[in-house]
């Protein structure tokens, strides 16, 4: 993969229909993103461990630089989700396994923008850039057991359900199984 005239190597602003894009992250979203997440916080708590009642917006600003960096070397994808222009969540393929050709996708949305499927097309369309950008071979989503919105995501999407992950990760005082599905280029 060859990097742009910026030196990076991901794909820039994914454009997925009117008004509906994935942005590569920058230290420009801290703010829109922290306020997001504080919004959201007991809501995200339910299923994901990075979200502590302690998360400030030094922990948004260093989780973008440092993605952002992982972004120029090629190394993951870490975007978010804007409709119009107005920061709703966040997507992104997590570290690519370059000798394997596989990644995962971890995704969340503002309450607000619920129900009209962006998360959804947001997948279709990282899936797309993962197989087309990055020549991944496989793409998994994992979410806990309970998580049936994010299930039906996947199942939606043509995801094979390949298992139930027990105990596989720690949910801040108790550990939760993890439904894993997966999506394989040669059959997308």
């Amino acid at each position: 993969m060859e990097p742009d005239a910026a030196g990076n190597r991901g794909p820039g602003v994914i454009r997925i229909d009117a008004g509906l894009e994935l942005h590569p992250v920058s230290i420009d979203d801290a703010a829109e993103l922290f306020a997001a997440i504080h919004r959201n916080r007991e809501r995200l708590r339910q299923w994901l461990p990075w979200v502590s009642e302690h998360y400030a917006f030094h922990d948004a600003l260093r989780f973008l630089e440092e993605k952002a960096a992982e972004n120029a070397r090629g190394g993951a994808l870490t975007t978010v989700i804007r409709s119009n222009g107005q920061l709703c969540g966040a997507i992104g393929l997590h570290k690519i396994d370059a000798q394997n050709r596989a990644s995962s996708i971890g995704y969340w949305l503002d309450a607000d923008f619920e129900g009209r499927g962006f998360v959804t097309r947001a997948c279709r369309a990282l899936v797309e850039t993962g197989f087309r950008h990055y020549r991944l071979h496989r793409i998994e989503i994992r979410c806990a057991t309970g998580n049936y919105r994010s299930a039906a995501i996947a199942q939606r999407l043509g995801f094979v359900e390949e298992g139930v992950l027990r105990e596989s990760e720690w949910l801040y005082d108790h550990w939760v199984d993890l439904r894993v599905f997966s999506l394989l280029q040669t059959r997308y």
